[in-house]
């Protein structure tokens, strides 16, 4: 038979269901049938040894440092958290307030600004740090810091960001500054609130003195930060840049706190309406050292208690000579140096930068020494006093020495003497700033407001009061180095004769009207709430 009839008698037998080589067929199927099983078991296998590959791999650098930060993260108590939270505002907090110290510059070049245009912009910052104090301490002692921070956060950075948009006008412009100021004087007195709420006495100091630390972070970030940023893309770069990141900030808070109130709710809890102030040991021992207390949010503020007070009047004064020495130095420093240093300006910036810098290592000195001492069984009036004596007297000393001919004439000795000043000066930190919380957790954010608002008078009257007495004597140490070291002087004494530590109770003292309000004209509204 041909080869053509025996290939189609095979096709035409396959096709009518016989089985040519029926055994090997059989095989093949069953091959197939086996390699159809066999085939998905093959991809799971794949897959985990895939997943085991990405597990034990090395992880990149970027992704061990995220796991390490938040494994210390997750490791960290929550009034820890809290506390660094803070900070962080803080260190955007002064990143918004030196920006225009450096913005100015290009700003006055494009407006036609002249320098005592420049003056009152960087002034209207104060004027809106002045009026909000006292408001600011009212509602963190009425509705807790918690909710009064990230708002006050939300303020400044919308009205940093405002800046460049309202710049045409002066009007508008000291508007916008007047309005950053408003949302930085909440601040301290929100801070002071939460710091008494969820941290116990005894770690108190390193609490506050790392809160406010951030203070120096935030100077020398945005002194460094600034320069770059408006050499690249223009002045309006910085107030878009650093109000964005407050935004920011103000997101992540409110996530951190979310999801606080899920793992520890009891300290979620204590940051918000009424709650007994967390106790140190010696509170417990029923010494005196401690500032037990219940925060009351609905209770009315004893003002007037406070002014007839002779320890809070010494803690304004205090307060005052404090920021007298740091408004008054850090406005005039750069002049300073290029006047007497003959240096230009991008190096007496620069030069700048060392204040804060010793200010940071000081801040992370005083509060853990301050709390050790407590630890050990020091009083706590005694080491506040020592902190702040140390705080005061030892800048008077430095600043004297920096009037001695002997060091005018070095270079080195001058800028070592102001910057180890301004770096001591922040034990103020374990002192002044601790001392509102001792004596009344429940009004400690009303009572900073109080003190701050006499603190924030040197940022108006004292830089203005430096230029007119170096004006009328030619000489940068009467005018700047000898009103503060006077100051700081009396402030350590006042602070030292008439403060006090221990906890009072503003609620039983007298808050009775003062003899001058009765001569006062009688407010309408005042007389129906009295009918």
């Amino acid at each position: 038979m041909p080869f053509c009839s025996i290939r189609r008698t095979k096709t035409v037998a396959v096709r009518a269901g016989a089985q040519p080589n029926g055994p090997r067929m059989t095989v093949k199927i069953a091959r197939r049938a086996q390699q159809q099983k066999i085939e998905p078991n093959i991809d799971a296998v794949t897959a985990n040894l895939q997943t085991l590959e990405r597990t034990s791999r090395e992880p990149s650098p970027a992704e061990f440092g995220q796991n390490a930060f938040t494994s210390w993260w997750d490791a960290l108590p929550a009034r820890y958290r809290v506390v660094v939270a803070c900070a962080a505002s803080f260190v955007i907090c002064n990143m918004d307030k030196v920006n225009m110290s450096v913005a100015i510059i290009p700003m006055a070049m494009d407006f036609g600004w002249s320098p005592s245009v420049s003056g009152i912009v960087q002034s209207s910052f104060f004027y809106g740090y002045m009026l909000c104090q006292l408001p600011g301490g009212i509602m963190s002692s009425r509705f807790g810091g918690r909710k009064v921070l990230p708002a006050g956060v939300a303020l400044w950075s919308l009205a940093t960001m405002g800046v460049p948009l309202l710049a045409s006008t002066i009007p508008g412009l000291c508007f916008s500054r007047a309005a950053v100021g408003l949302g930085e004087a909440v601040a301290p007195s929100a801070a002071t609130d939460m710091v008494a709420r969820c941290v116990p006495a005894h770690e108190r100091s390193r609490a506050v003195s790392f809160i406010f630390g951030g203070l120096h972070v935030g100077s020398i970030l945005g002194l460094l930060a600034a320069p770059p940023l408006i050499s690249n893309f223009g002045w309006e770069m910085v107030f878009f840049s650093f109000g964005a990141l407050g935004l920011v900030w103000c997101l992540w808070f409110e996530q951190q706190l979310s999801a606080l109130a899920k793992q520890q709710p009891e300290v979620a809890a204590s940051l918000v309406g009424n709650m007994t102030a967390p106790s140190s040991p010696e509170e417990d021992a029923g010494h005196s050292g401690g500032h037990g207390g219940v925060i009351d949010a609905s209770s009315p503020i004893p003002w007037r208690a406070f002014l007839r007070s002779r320890a809070v009047q010494a803690l304004m004064y205090t307060h005052f000579c404090n920021n007298w020495f740091h408004y008054t130095m850090l406005a005039w420093l750069p002049t300073y140096f290029t006047d007497t240093l003959s240096v230009d300006l991008m190096h007496a910036a620069q030069t700048a930068l060392l204040p804060p810098l010793a200010g940071i290592a000081a801040s992370a000195a005083a509060g853990p020494l301050a709390d050790t001492l407590i630890s050990k069984g020091l009083p706590l009036s005694t080491v506040r006093k020592l902190a702040q004596c140390t705080a005061f007297l030892v800048p008077s000393a430095l600043l004297l020495a920096a009037c001695h001919p002997y060091v005018v004439d070095s270079t080195v000795l001058t800028v070592a003497a102001i910057t180890a000043s301004l770096g001591i000066s922040s034990f103020s930190l374990a002192g002044l700033y601790c001392t509102h919380q001792d004596m009344s957790p429940k009004y400690a954010s009303a009572m900073l407001g109080l003190t701050n608002t006499i603190g924030a008078v040197p940022g108006i009257l004292g830089v203005a009061t430096v230029g007119l007495l170096f004006d009328a004597t030619s000489s940068w140490e009467l005018a700047l180095f000898v009103p503060s070291a006077a100051f700081m002087i009396t402030g350590a004494a006042a602070y030292t004769l008439y403060g006090r530590n221990d906890p009072t109770d503003f609620d039983n003292l007298d808050n009775s009207p003062f003899a001058w309000e009765q001569r006062l004209p009688r407010l309408p509204w005042a007389a129906k709430k009295e009918e």
